[in-house]
């Protein structure tokens, strides 16, 4: 599908440049450049540029139309993370995704789909095979901290599950930490956040519930027949579980269950890394061997290497004690599985920037804070860069339950600490689990602050599932021309990511606490603690089929 290309600020009219192609320089341009250097000569630049953010603000008329809908035609190649169209054939056939809303919030899509037609026809070569047409089966435990937790813990499930070729398994639908918002939902499960049903997702993984797989395989006449002693707690907990141990519909009854027909392999994100390699599946020359002996020995960093074995391909299930102390995967997917052909590793990494992203519900509701915090900086003078950033800047400010408590700072600390970021007259959009407003009122003196009380109305989150706004806070946080969080903060950390994933540069997000402040401007490989940052690695030259070791100029 070709769309069309909308006239904004910083593409007047409409042209498209994915940020692969090579501009043609034509006598009209060359006209044109010597006219802008006489005027820049004459001083009558600033006038252009007014006369630009009044052509985009022209662009605000109409009912249902957004700021972020003028955005130049979105590339697929990200900013600064973009490599050249030869570097990058797995983009071939790729288009940038977009959000189902009731404005065009579609410049807020960091993903692309449909995938380019090499990631849709991709075979992993760790798959196993089906015997007798029978599914093999990988089912896990969800993380038991905070949605980032989670959802850095499911990451990895994910990619798991797509490099073996397995049917995923939901956990039964359970109260999540945090995540108990609504009153009449209570439980949660991934799907209620991510889109685990798409035809594009499908066709990587199939995804099931526990209620399904009971019935398909629990059953006298299935494969993993429920013994007698655990029949009663596992019917009772298969489709609703609580972490209460004297429940009677207690998680660990299911979770029992699992670990009894299943192989569970011994993987923890901080003390162990999982290893892909073919070598290890196939015979292959020692030279060869060696080589990715070295890539392994730096990737882990000292922890424990797993490689991925015939025992684990062949098992019929697999499940992942990821709940358990001894086994959280409280780490990066990127930073925990390594697939030694760079070829393999990109993809997945791709494959989850493409795929695991929050639903459009949660997208649509930030496009419209967005809207609404570029609009007023449109007025004050700030306009977007042409991926629809900017137009005023954000900070994460991590306080309650947080247990580095170093890293907790006074506002005070904050507004000292943060000042010479921030432009003058620039709306700072503020996310913070701190409920008490006036605690900002030393950053508020110097700044003026947004937070996301002030948009209830505006982007309709009366009607918005509670258990979103979080989710909602990060997206908007992303897009703040410059960001500074909170150190050891997955919540900050996966801001970071998303800025990456929209091709934003690393200088423009920070630390609020000292000795920390530029530390996401130099290229750091993945070390512990693993959870405490994301990594460029993540996303940085991810498109092309290299192992990357450094920004791209």
């Amino acid at each position: 599908m070709v769309r069309k290309r909308v006239p904004s600020l910083l593409n007047p009219r409409g042209r498209a440049n994915d940020g692969n192609e090579k501009l043609s320089v034509k006598p009209r341009c060359v006209f044109f450049s010597i006219l802008i250097g006489l005027m820049m000569y004459v001083g009558a630049l600033p006038l252009l540029l007014k006369s630009a953010k009044a052509s985009e603000a022209r662009h605000l008329d109409g009912d249902n139309l957004s700021l972020v809908s003028t955005v130049t035609a979105l590339r697929i190649g990200r900013g600064g993370n973009a490599l050249s169209l030869s570097k990058t054939p797995a983009l071939k056939g790729a288009e940038r995704g977009t959000v189902k809303c009731d404005v065009n919030v579609d410049s807020l899509a960091y993903w692309n789909s449909p995938q380019g037609l090499r990631d849709r026809l991709f075979q992993s070569p760790f798959a196993g095979k089906e015997r007798d047409g029978k599914p093999r089966y990988l089912t896990f435990e969800p993380d038991r901290g905070g949605w980032n937790n989670l959802r850095m813990s499911f990451e990895n499930v994910v990619v798991i599950a797509a490099a073996t070729g397995r049917t995923l398994v939901l956990p039964p639908d359970q109260p999540l930490y945090l995540l108990q918002n609504d009153p009449q939902h209570v439980e949660r499960n991934f799907g209620d956040f991510f889109n685990l049903y798409t035809p594009e997702f499908s066709s990587r993984i199939t995804v099931i519930t526990t209620e399904e797989f009971i019935s398909r395989e629990g059953s006298k006449d299935g494969r993993f027949t429920i013994p007698d002693s655990m029949k009663d707690g596992v019917a009772n907990a298969q489709k609703k579980c609580q972490h209460r141990k004297k429940s009677d519909i207690a998680c660990m009854f299911v979770y029992d269950y699992l670990k009894e027909i299943s192989f569970s392999p011994s993987i923890h994100g901080e003390q162990s890394c999982l290893i892909f390699d073919e070598g290890r599946l196939n015979s292959k020359p020692m030279d060869q061997q060696k080589l990715d002996d070295d890539r392994v020995k730096k990737f882990c960093q000292g922890r424990r290497a797993v490689y991925y074995d015939k025992e684990f391909r062949d098992a019929p299930v697999v499940h992942l004690r990821a709940s358990e102390r001894g086994f959280r995967l409280l780490c990066h997917f990127y930073a925990f599985i390594l697939f030694t052909d760079p070829v393999h590793d990109n993809f997945f990494k791709r494959f989850i920037r493409d795929h695991i992203h929050y639903n459009d519900a949660i997208i649509c509701a930030a496009g419209k804070i967005v809207d609404a915090l570029q609009r007023e900086g449109l007025s004050r003078g700030f306009v977007r860069d042409e991926e629809g950033a900017g137009g005023f800047s954000s900070m994460h400010v991590r306080r309650g339950d947080f247990q580095w408590k170093n890293t907790r700072l006074s506002a005070e600390e904050w507004q000292k600490n943060t000042r010479d970021l921030w432009r003058e007259n620039e709306i700072l959009y503020v996310t913070s689990d701190e409920k008490n407003r006036s605690f900002f009122e030393p950053i508020a003196a110097h700044h003026d602050l947004r937070f996301i009380e002030d948009f209830f109305d505006t982007a309709g989150l009366k009607d918005v599932d509670p258990n979103y706004i979080g989710m909602i806070e990060s997206v908007v946080a992303s897009r703040g021309k410059q960001f500074c969080g909170t150190y050891f903060s997955s919540f900050t950390a996966y801001i970071g990511r998303l800025r990456g994933y929209y091709g934003m540069s690393e200088k423009t997000m920070w630390y609020g606490q000292e000795g920390r402040h530029a530390e996401t401007h130099v290229w750091v490989d993945p070390q512990s603690s693993y959870s405490a940052r994301e990594f460029p690695v993540g996303w940085v030259g991810i498109d092309g089929d290299e192992e990357v070791s450094g920004f791209l100029k």
